[in-house]
């Protein structure tokens, strides 16, 4: 058999053994994954493992997207596909408990009435017709949850999303959530102004009604607390001044048990009733602090006392004793710049508002074992400190600007704590031996209660601690984050001015779902820098810069020396300028049309540069490369010729 009868019939046998290894590559290597990117996109976090893995019913997942309307949309389409592979990866986890579903609603077919009828957002495409990308969940007994619209600007934060709806589809009844405070949050009566008046009735809080629509909510007084009920699944505390010990040991107990905490504290409350009242020694005597410093430490956390926080960089102004509106430093905004853009909880707000919080930092000892992650804090240049004693007198807006001390650097305002905490309560339950005025049998009943607590004590968690720490209360003030409007039918409404009922709403949220959904945090980006790019170009730029600031300088001292003729002529002479300026003005003028050329080439060359670099790295990736791969196949080629003729010699 000659040489290309055996070439051809091995050509046919390989094309003949590609087919058959891709097809049985197919069903065969299904579950077979590897993900070779640097920072694992395609790989679920551990906590989504766990979540889909211990699902007990069946989840749908519908991923509508009009793949027809978006044949345009080559980066929606791109981001689509890696939409669709991320689910695939937690059907994939979910061994047989998540089923999904790609549904492209093409305009006016019933899939386009069943998005629509689910609530998936569209927009129109230029053509006319809508698009549709969003994806809809399911459970056995038709609960729905949904992500109306996937925008790419959030792929980061996809995986933690999707999580969230398996989580909730899951665990679909409303999380009981108990509420600590000393302020009316749900109405109630104030001090009156002047002594021998009667209680001033309040309002409900706003926030408060956005909170009853989503949970269960258990009041749980703080002056009378001293347990927490089983069923209580986390704690909203809200200025808890007032807790007993008894009530703090219930607090402590059941942080450690895996409790759940969301607590908006103060080191001088605005809003305390107490501080209402229009007498500063009452409020000197009564305290404006929360009073839970106990608990603060034992989860590695320190709030500075009698000190609040201020920011002269993003100070906002109050209406002050005579009427006035008056900016001081200790009514400020927090902007995207200063929120942790990593941590699921602040990655999507835009504003912050406090109204004289306190300030928040990592404790000197923190226990080990425990996480304490900084939030939100001020900005580096204006961030501050006064004392609190500054506004016993009330909002003096001169006092406080006298006692301000800037240049604190950061100053943390809010911190998120996780892992195993210790007790605050290393002895046991407050006063648990000690029964006075007992004697007999009840000295026997003491003895016994005593025993049984001892035995029920926890000194260190049995579950993880996780807790949203926030060094104001007085955010949640509507009066504070909300503009007043009246509605047509007499009432008020608040149009938020920052975010803060976005993130009370968004902190319950995170913490109501489960330790794992709670461990998630945002994904590296999909998109790769081409950093070597970027380190070049900023070398080129660095390059250029002083040559061309220096011609920017030129050219504003020639402009101003121009400008300055004109306006030294005199208004009544018949000339408008004599010989000898006319000469300058046009000496100076042709200074300026130079400069502004040579700016232009500084310009022109950074950018030639750029494109220069630009075209030599398309260069080495398209031609340089498979160049050096076809030198080293073809030296491949020369040594195994070289070899075999000297073996046939």
């Amino acid at each position: 058999m000659n040489a290309s009868k055996l070439s051809l019939i091995g050509l046919a046998l390989g094309t003949l053994l590609f087919l058959a290894v891709n097809l049985f590559a197919g069903p065969a290597l299904r579950g077979v994954r590897a993900d070779l990117t640097e920072q694992k996109l395609y790989t679920l976090s551990q906590g989504t493992r766990n979540i889909v893995s211990d699902l007990e019913e069946p989840i749908t997942l519908r991923l509508f997207f009009s793949k027809t309307v978006s044949e345009d949309y080559p980066v929606l389409l791109q981001y689509a596909e890696r939409v669709q592979e991320m689910l695939e990866e937690f059907v994939a986890a979910s061994d047989g408990k998540i089923d999904l579903e790609v549904i492209d609603p093409e305009p006016y077919s019933e899939a386009e009435e069943l998005a629509v009828g689910y609530g998936i957002q569209g927009s129109p495409a230029p053509n006319g017709d809508m698009l549709y990308f969003g994806l809809l969940g399911t459970n056995s007994v038709d609960d729905e949850e949904s992500l109306p619209g996937l925008d790419p600007r959030r792929e980061s934060y996809l995986e933690y999303e999707v999580a969230e709806m398996i989580d909730k589809l899951e665990r679909p009844d409303l999380a009981v959530v108990g509420l600590i405070t000393s302020l009316p949050l749900q109405g109630g009566s104030v001090p009156a102004q002047q002594p021998g008046q009667p209680p001033q009735p309040t309002e409900p809080w706003p926030i408060m009604d956005l909170i009853q629509r989503r949970y269960e909510i258990r009041n749980l007084p703080p002056e009378t607390l001293t347990e927490i009920p089983e069923d209580v699944d986390l704690l909203l505390m809200v200025h808890p001044k007032g807790l007993t010990p008894e009530g703090l040991y219930a607090v402590d107990q059941f942080c450690l048990k895996g409790g759940k905490v969301v607590a908006f504290v103060d080191s001088y409350c605005f809003f305390d009733p107490k501080r209402q009242a229009n007498d500063p020694m009452a409020q000197l005597n009564a305290g404006v602090d929360s009073g839970i410093d106990e608990l603060l430490m034992a989860w590695g956390v320190a709030m500075t006392q009698s000190q609040i926080v201020g920011d002269e960089s993003t100070k906002l102004g109050v209406r002050g004793g005579d009427g006035r509106q008056v900016q001081i430093p200790v009514v400020f905004d927090v902007f995207e710049d200063t929120l942790d853009r990593e941590d699921i909880l602040t990655s999507n707000l835009k504003q912050l508002r406090f109204f004289m919080p306190g300030q928040l930092k990592q404790a000197d000892e923190v226990p080990e074992g425990v996480n304490v992650t900084v939030l939100a804090t001020t900005t580096e240049e204006g961030g501050g400190l006064v004392d609190s004693m500054t506004l016993l007198g009330g909002l003096n807006p001169q006092d406080i600007a006298d006692g301000f001390e800037a240049n604190q650097g950061k100053v943390g305002l809010a911190v998120r704590v996780s892992g195993t905490v210790k007790s605050a309560f290393p002895d046991g339950a407050p006063g648990a031996a000690e029964e006075e005025n007992a004697d007999g049998e009840e000295a026997a009943d003491a003895e016994a209660s005593t025993d049984e607590a001892s035995s029920d004590h926890l000194s260190v968690a049995t579950s993880p601690f996780n807790a949203l720490v926030f060094s104001d209360a007085d955010m949640l003030n509507a009066s504070v984050w909300g503009q007043p409007m009246q509605t047509l039918f007499g009432g008020i409404r608040y149009v938020p001015q920052a975010d803060n009922a976005a993130l009370l709403v968004s902190a319950l949220e995170n913490l109501s779902g489960s330790n794992d959904l709670i461990s998630l945090r945002s994904r590296a980006e999909y998109q790769r820098p081409f950093t070597r790019k970027q380190d070049l170009e900023a070398v080129a730029q660095e390059r250029f810069r002083a040559e061309e600031l220096e011609l920017e300088a030129q050219l504003q001292e020639t402009e101003a020396k121009l400008n300055e003729m004109q306006a030294a002529k005199d208004p009544s002479s018949a000339m408008l300028l004599s010989p000898e300026q006319e000469k300058e003005v046009e000496k100076f003028r042709a200074q300026q049309v130079e400069t502004k050329r040579k700016l232009r080439k500084v310009k022109r060359d950074l950018r030639a540069e750029i494109d220069s670099l630009g075209t030599r790295l398309k260069f080495l990736n398209i031609f340089a490369l498979p160049a050096l791969i076809a030198a080293l196949v073809a030296a491949v080629h020369l040594y195994r010729s070289g070899s075999r003729s000297s073996s046939q010699a």
